[in-house]
């Protein structure tokens, strides 16, 4: 107790602390305890220097062994951190901080599993934050590793809180290293397992930007009304970022002339973007593929014979185009068909199903309507022909 009682003269202003975590130790009373190691940690004010270390080697190290070891694991990644004071870290600092993990690691036996992946994830975060070649290399082999662990945890009750970490550092590590479609299926699965309320506004933020961004350069990203149904994309509206948010919902109902107008309106901030810039032309074929997934989607089940000036004119490509830009969305598995070169029409048997949003699934009501309408016709046609089969 000693300890406590130093730390409680050197930070006077948070000296409260330290006193209340000796109360509930000299109680005994572990689960209070560790909720409220897990409340000091996160709290910007406790984080002074090296104090967070400090208080694991003189205080929490003997009775760790107590503590919910997966609870226990998710403070020491916070005190890793301190471990790091320079941004970006360098090579030596995150070297102690790997070492103070992997000591942590060499308990699995009393960690179990699940604390013991999400151990392991703190250090691959640590190796991508060191960002070059080698460490990279590292942290991949750590995230392959996890993967069947992942799946023996499935039902445990501990899933949420482990693929949460996964996923984070999955984020991490395809931000660095890409490709944007990876970057953006971890960004979904992160936010699948991981309430919104939980992050910080900054961070909502900036995940909202980075998988928006990846959702838009993603070559194999098509189903852009799975990025609008994420929830954390409203943090965009009320931000210089808005214009994001629509491009998005361009991209989502194939729209071109909207698409052409956001970025026209939008200079200086998509010109900020690099990521953008430096893939324009990748944008506007996928606005043109995503015009024709909504041209054919528009269209009657039963009127699918498409001539291709029609796709010409709501693509806004030259005649000679269109049928580079079929066999392109054919290649990607967006449509299947048979192209007539003789009567120039494409006959479409197959669309990609997608996330709808609400003007898409407008327009399948309408459908369905329609649908429904033909049925009754038919039935009433059939019902007048053939009386007898009714009696």
């Amino acid at each position: 107790m000693d300890f406590l009682d130093q730390q409680t003269s050197k930070y006077a202003d948070i000296g409260e602390h330290y006193q209340h975590l000796g109360d509930l130790y000299s109680s005994k009373l572990w689960h209070q305890l560790t909720e409220e190691l897990s409340r000091l940690v996160a709290l910007k004010e406790f984080n002074r220097g090296r104090n967070l270390i400090d208080l694991y080697e003189h205080f929490i190290s003997k009775f760790e062994g107590k503590l919910n070891q997966l609870k226990f694991i998710q403070i020491a990644s916070v005190i890793a951190r301190q471990y790091c004071p320079t941004e970006p870290p360098t090579h030596s600092e995150v070297e102690d901080a790997v070492g103070f993990m992997e000591f942590l690691c060499e308990k699995r036996a009393r960690l179990g599993e699940d604390a013991y992946l999400v151990a392991r994830m703190s250090i691959a975060e640590l190796l991508v934050q060191v960002g070059d070649v080698d460490a990279l290399k590292e942290a991949r082999k750590i995230l392959d590793d996890a993967q069947p662990v992942l799946q023996e945890l499935a039902g445990t009750g501990a899933e949420t809180v482990v693929n949460s970490s996964f996923y984070r550092v999955s984020c991490e590590y395809y931000k660095v290293a890409g490709p944007a479609d990876e970057f953006y299926k971890s960004c979904i699965q992160f936010l699948a397992y991981t309430p919104q309320e939980t992050l910080e506004p900054d961070v909502q933020h900036r995940l909202a930007m980075d998988m928006s961004l990846a959702a838009l350069v993603g070559e194999t990203v098509f189903n852009f009304g799975e990025v609008l149904a994420q929830p954390v994309l409203r943090v965009l509206d009320n931000s210089d970022s808005a214009w994001l948010h629509q491009l998005l919902e361009a991209f989502s109902a194939g729209d071109i002339e909207q698409f052409s107008e956001t970025m026209s309106n939008n200079k200086s901030a998509v010109t900020a973007q690099p990521v953008l810039t430096e893939n324009l032309e990748l944008l506007r074929q996928k606005i043109a593929l995503l015009c024709l997934m909504q041209t054919i989607f528009v269209r009657p089940p039963e009127d699918r014979l498409i001539p291709l000036k029609e796709i010409a004119y709501a693509t806004r490509l030259e005649d000679d185009q269109v049928e580079w830009l079929l066999m392109k969305a054919m290649s990607k598995g967006l449509i299947k068909g048979s192209i007539d070169q003789i009567d120039q029409t494409v006959q479409i048997s197959w669309l990609k199903p997608r996330v709808l949003d609400p003007m898409q699934l407008e327009t399948l009501r309408d459908k369905l309507v329609q649908w429904s309408e033909n049925v009754d016709k038919t039935l009433g046609f059939i019902e007048g022909e053939t009386p007898e089969l009714f009696q």
